[in-house]
């Protein structure tokens, strides 16, 4: 039988078929893990001896990142956006009012679904997502994710020949969906639930929290260090493997069709409640997930474990924000998308965990362990004027 494929279809599919999809970050080069390499093979040795070379331009730094553009497409029930922090193109109508279809949500809004409520979003170029009632999220406003979801049922949804995939950042990690769909609810208590239904679902969990005896650069000792080489701001060996020990390796993890797993908020797989686990159709087991993400959980313990792992996640955020800003020629293009995938997935994580504690603090509690995240907007911004990698 002569084949209906037309010589343009057939390119375009192709074309389809080879893009990179799972990658954590937009821009990072595909691979499994990003765990750092031999910390041996990036160091840069610094004669004082050899003249002083030209000093290369500064590369333009990255205006806001084009993250998916997000488009309210219905909505039913009650649903509030605030874009009162968006991070750029604020205009004299920015504040908080109900959420409209058509509006455009920019990075820094942030959609809160009252009790009943649905709101369904366009992903630009492609792809859904359906935030159910008592749902929390943001637009991201670091590269790399379209949504940060801290608290509440999401659903992702991606045609098969859409080209580029639908990311959503959670306190435990970021989910990726390439083709087909999965259900992501996130609890009060940052413990992340996720649900496939297609082969095209991978999750970036949370890297363990790093040993006692790891050593970390201050930003006394990072000041320091720029002041020594003011013009050509490199590291030194030590310095370089120091800061590649410290930024914790991040490994991916490819979900089959119908697999179920749930995430601590510190990214450690759990076991799956029950009622989660045994849910029997796609509506008996969506009622179970909000009831599920809606109940209390105790605050206190909550934001104690949130501001410990958003520690951990500034740790990780400076260490490569450091190694991306001074390292100059020492890493090459594969090295250099490691790391800012590492920074992208750090800041997502951040970004969901400082909001889950901020509205958990509302409730009462030592809320004082939060000044451990309190720096996430000024870091976001450090990240967003980095040089493209």
């Amino acid at each position: 039988m002569r084949s209906a494929l037309t010589p343009g279809l057939l390119m375009m599919l192709l074309a389809l078929g080879c893009t990179p999809r799972n990658t954590p970050r937009d821009s990072a080069v595909r691979h499994g893990s990003a765990a750092p390499t031999d910390g041996a093979s990036m160091v840069l040795h610094v004669d004082p001896s050899t003249p002083t070379p030209t000093p290369t331009p500064t590369p333009t730094p990255v205006a806001l990142p084009e993250v998916a553009l997000l488009t309210v497409v219905q909505v039913s029930g009650g649903a509030t956006l605030d874009s009162s922090l968006r991070l750029a193109g604020r205009d004299a109508g920015a504040g908080v009012g109900a959420a409209a279809v058509g509006r455009s949500i920019a990075p820094g809004d942030a959609l809160l679904v009252g009790p009943g409520g649905e709101v369904t979003l366009g992903v630009h170029p492609g792809g859904r997502i359906t935030l159910q009632g008592n749902s929390v999220a943001e637009a991201a406003g670091h590269d790399g994710a379209a949504l940060v979801l801290s608290l509440g049922v999401a659903t992702l949804e991606v045609p098969a020949l859409t080209a580029d995939a639908v990311r959503v950042d959670t306190p435990a990690g970021r989910v990726i969906v390439r083709a087909g769909g999965c259900t992501v609810a996130v609890a009060d208590d940052g413990s992340t639930f996720v649900a496939a239904a297609g082969d095209g679902v991978t999750v970036w969990p949370s890297p363990p929290a790093p040993p006692a005896r790891a050593t970390r650069l201050t930003p006394a000792q990072v000041a320091a260090l720029r002041r020594q080489t003011p013009d050509h701001p490199v590291l030194l060996d030590v310095e370089i493997r120091e800061l590649d020990a410290v930024l914790r390796p991040v490994a991916s993890r490819a979900l089959r069709p119908g697999e179920r797993v749930l995430f601590s908020p510190l990214g450690a797989p759990a076991a799956a409640p029950r009622t989660l686990a045994a849910a029997r159709d796609e509506a008996t087991g969506r009622t179970a997930l909000q009831r599920w993400a809606a109940a209390p959980r105790p605050n206190v313990v909550a934001i104690g474990v949130l501001s410990r792992a958003g520690a951990a996640d500034v740790a990780d955020i400076n260490a490569a924000i450091t190694r991306l800003r001074s390292s100059g020629a020492a890493l090459d293009a594969e090295g250099r998308g490691r790391i800012a995938a590492q920074l992208s997935l750090a800041l997502g994580r951040l970004a969901a965990r400082s909001r889950r504690g901020r509205d958990l603090a509302v409730r009462g509690g030592d809320v004082t362990a939060l000044v451990q995240m309190a720096r996430f907007e000024s870091l976001r911004d450090e990240a967003r004027a980095l040089p493209a990698p």
